[in-house]
Formats: C-alpha cells, sequence, structure tokens
C-alpha cells in the first residue's frame, strides 16, 4: 500500500507519529544472566596472586617470548581471528548505515519508443533524466536498533573471540617450547649416559678379551649401550616434533625452521590462585559468548518487526526533458515525496516462523554461555589439582633421582673393588638414569599444567 502524495496536515500528523513511536522498539531488552558459582575453588589453597599481562614471562626465557610474538604477528588462527573481528566491525557498520537516510544519485540518457498499444505513444524520441533520490525507513517498532543492537554485540563477541585465540595461540606456543627445552635436558641426560655406556662397553669388550671378564659382563654392556642409543633417537624423533609443532603455531615453513638446543630446563612459576569471580571475567570466550547472547535477544526483536508495518519516507528531485537542452531550465525540474507504508498481510506463517526461530537460537545461545561457564569451572580445579599434585611429586622424584644416582655411584665403587659383579651395576645405574627421566618428565607436566592453569585463569586477559 503506497500514500505518495501528502499534505502539510497529513506531514505534520506523520512528524508526529514518528515522534510518539520512535522511542518504541519490540522485543525483550536483553538483561546479563547471573552467574552462581561457588566462592572458590575447592582444589585452591595458594597464595600467589593470578598472573597479569604477559604470563609466559613467568617461565624466564626470552626466547618463548620471542616465538610467542612471532605467533601473535604471524600464526594463521591469530590472522584468521583478527580478520573475523574485522568482518565484525565492518557488519556493525553497515547495520549503522539502515538508520540514515539513503541519498542516490540517477542520471540517464535514452533513446525510445513506446508501444503503440497503449494509453501513450509518441513514436520514437529521447529522454533524459538528472536526479537525486533518497530513501529512509522511519524506525518505529526498532527493528533497525535491534539490528544495531545485534551487531554490535556480534563485533563484541568477535573481539573476545580473537583475544580468546591469541589466548590459546599462546598457551600452545609455551607447551610446545616447553616440551622442546625439556626434551633437550632429556636428551642431554641420555648422551651423557650413552657415553658412559660407550665406555663400558669399551672396558667390558678389553676385560673379555683379556680374560677378566665374562662373556655374560660384555653381551650385557652391549645391550645397556645399544638401548640407550635407540632411546636417544627416538627422543630425538619427538624433539623434531615439537619444533615443527612450533613452526607451524609462530606461521613459519617446518623445513626451514630451527631451534638450537641448549642446556638446562625452564624453570616453573608459583601457581596463581584466587576466587572465581575475579578469574572467570578475564576468560574472554566467556564474555563472547555473553555477547553471543546478546545478540541472539536482539535478533528477537527484529524478528517481531518483520511482521509489523514498515513505513519509508522516499523522495526524488531534478531535472527530466525530452532534449539536451531544456534539460536544466526551470520547466525541467521535478521532484516528488512522500511515505510508503508496507503492510505484511499473508506471509503463510513466515513471520511467526522467524520469530520462534530468533527464541530457539536465543534458547541456544543462553546453554552455550551455561556451558563455557560450567567447563570454565572444570577447567580450572582440573588445573589446580593438577599443578598442585605435580609440584609435590616433583619434589619427591627430585629426592629419589639424587638417591638412585647415589647408589649408583657406590655400587660401581663395589665393582672396581671386586665385591659385586657388573650386573648389579647395570641394574643400578638403570635405576638412576630411570629417576633422573622421570624427575624430567613429572617437572614438564608439571610445567604443561601451569600453562593450561594459567589459560584457565584467561591468562594476561583483563575485561
Amino acid at each position: 500500500m503506497k500514500l505518495l502524495p501528502i499534505t502539510p496536515f497529513s506531514g505534520c500528523c506523520l512528524g508526529l507519529g514518528v515522534l510518539l513511536l520512535a522511542g518504541c522498539a519490540v522485543g525483550p531488552d536483553y538483561q546479563v544472566p547471573p552467574a552462581k558459582l561457588e566462592a572458590s575453588f575447592k582444589s585452591a589453597g595458594f597464595s600467589a596472586p593470578a598472573p597479569e599481562g604477559s604470563w609466559w614471562k613467568l617461565f624466564g626465557d626470552s626466547e618463548l617470548d620471542r616465538y610467542i610474538r612471532m605467533a601473535e604477528q604471524g600464526g594463521p588462527s591469530a590472522r584468521a581471528a583478527l580478520a573475523r573481528y574485522d568482518q565484525a566491525r565492518s557488519d556493525l557498520g553497515l547495520a549503522k548505515a539502515d538508520a540514515s537516510p539513503a541519498i542516490t544519485g540517477e542520471m540517464y540518457a535514452t533513446r525510445r519508443q513506446d508501444s503503440g498499444n497503449t494509453n501513450f505513444s509518441a513514436g520514437i524520441y529521447n529522454d533524459y533524466r538528472a536526479a537525486l533520490n533518497l530513501s529512509w525507513e522511519i524506525d518505529l517498532w526498532g527493528r533497525v536498533r535491534r539490528q544495531i543492537g545485534a551487531a554490535a554485540a556480534d563485533t563484541s563477541a568477535a573481539g573476545f573471540e580473537y583475544q580468546a585465540v591469541l589466548l590459546s595461540l599462546r598457551a600452545e606456543v609455551a607447551r610446545a617450547y616447553l616440551s622442546l627445552r625439556f626434551a633437550d635436558a632429556e636428551i642431554e641426560l641420555l648422551e651423557e649416559t650413552e657415553g658412559l655406556r660407550s665406555e663400558a662397553r669399551r672396558l667390558m669388550k678389553a676385560r673379555f678379551d683379556g680374560g677378566a671378564s665374562s662373556r655374560v659382563d660384555h653381551e650385557r654392556s652391549v645391550v645397556e649401550h645399544e638401548a640407550v642409543k635407540a632411546e636417544l633417537e627416538q627422543l630425538r624423533a619427538q624433539r623434531a616434533k615439537y619444533e615443527n609443532a612450533v613452526a607451524a603455531l609462530v606461521g613459519r615453513s617446518a623445513s626451514g625452521f630451527r631451534i638450537p638446543a641448549r642446556s638446562g630446563r625452564p624453570s616453573s612459576p608459583g601457581v596463581p590462585g584466587a576466587v572465581p569471580s575475579d578469574l572467570l571475567r578475564r576468560r574472554p570466550d566467556i564474555a563472547a559468548a555473553e555477547r553471543r547472547l546478546a545478540a541472539a535477544s536482539e535478533r528477537i526483536g527484529v524478528a517481531i518487526a518483520s511482521y509489523l508495518p514498515r513505513v519509508s519516507l522516499n523522495g526524488s528531485g531534478g531535472f527530466g526533458s525530452l532534449s539536451t537542452g531544456d534539460l536544466f531550465n526551470s520547466n525541467s525540474k521535478l521532484w516528488s515525496l512522500g511515505p510508503e507504508v508496507d503492510v505484511p498481510i499473508f506471509q503463510g506463517g513466515r513471520a511467526f516462523g522467524d520469530k520462534a526461530k530468533a527464541e530457539a537460537a536465543y534458547r541456544e545461545a543462553l546453554e552455550n554461555y551455561r556451558d563455557v561457564l560450567v567447563k570454565a569451572v572444570q577447567e580450572t580445579e582440573d588445573s589446580l589439582n593438577d599443578t598442585r599434585r605435580l609440584a609435590t611429586a616433583s619434589q619427591a622424584r627430585a629426592r629419589g633421582s639424587k638417591s638412585s644416582k647415589k647408589a649408583a655411584e657406590l655400587v660401581r665403587k663395589r665393582y672396581e673393588g671386586g665385591a659385586t659383579d657388573y650386573f648389579e651395576v647395570v641394574e643400578s645405574e638403570r635405576n638412576s638414569l630411570n629417576g633422573q627421566r622421570e624427575t624430567v618428565s613429572v617437572q614438564l607436566n608439571r610445567a604443561l599444567a601451569t600453562t593450561r592453569l594459567i589459560q584457565a585463569l584467561g591468562g594476561g586477559w583483563t575485561r
């Protein structure tokens, strides 16, 4: 239904109606759902404050810092998430554009002939036009405002999701790099052992050739030496995988990417702890889920407004003529201005279906938000428990490793003094090596658990 001509009286009525209805927006007004969480984590008990800012610097490794910066700048996942955020910002700009009048320019020059079987036929003639056209939807029911609100919430969610990707990416780089450095420590340990086993093999061969030792002792020395060599190669292969993982995370080709080996083990920082009300607000995935919920709420209003009348103000002004010489004189002026009302009458249930779909999407977003909250608490509880237990286990392993190493030294001295056989030497040195390797393994697991805990707490992100 179209109402093209307007009078001053009808124009005043229209303006008054617009002013009365401009503040009306159909659909529910969004409210953040309450998050009912426990007062504290059951596995807590640490006094150290939660990390802020560049949390990976707690490991005291400048190389780790460099690789994380490389991942932030060149990692494909981070760049893709940033591109999604830019798309959301563009969508918000498009939604805001719908709230403003649209003005287009029109200019054409045609030569035409109308049908002779119509009410108007002028033969062949020229037609010229130059005009500006105006179109503006009067947002009576808040459809455009709801669209802008939904787009704004989506943009915020995309920003938080970008932060979540960065948090996950930093944690993945840290875990891959720490695994590589602890592999270096274990390789160094095995290389030292391989040297000792090689020397023992040489000595056993000389003693056997000289008749001072049995063939059994000689063969055992060969078995122990070859076993260490095999384990060393397996560990080097695993280190190469960690190196390739870091390369992929920072966006580099694994073929030309190298991380030189070095001595020493990374240090594990103190375990942070605080109350959930302070920690969970730092998680970008929770903030993103809440913003997606807000966007879904706004779209319910958009769906409701779709089956209400839509009022637009259309206008046009310019010049039109059958010849170019007369196009811009006063008699060629043309203009039109008036409202246009579109009233949905029958759509086969489409409008109500859109509303039901929007409400179902809101319920889905609400459950997703609750799911993220529950999983956040679970991840934090798991990580707190792991870090606390592994800290105790690391200390116990270190004490046991020290004792097994001392025992191996004493057994070798007894063997050199002829008080025992070589089998006891091999067994004690194997126990010592296993103890040292298990110590390295527990220290690695503790460091990895610490990164998982920091990630579970939202890292250095603040809302």
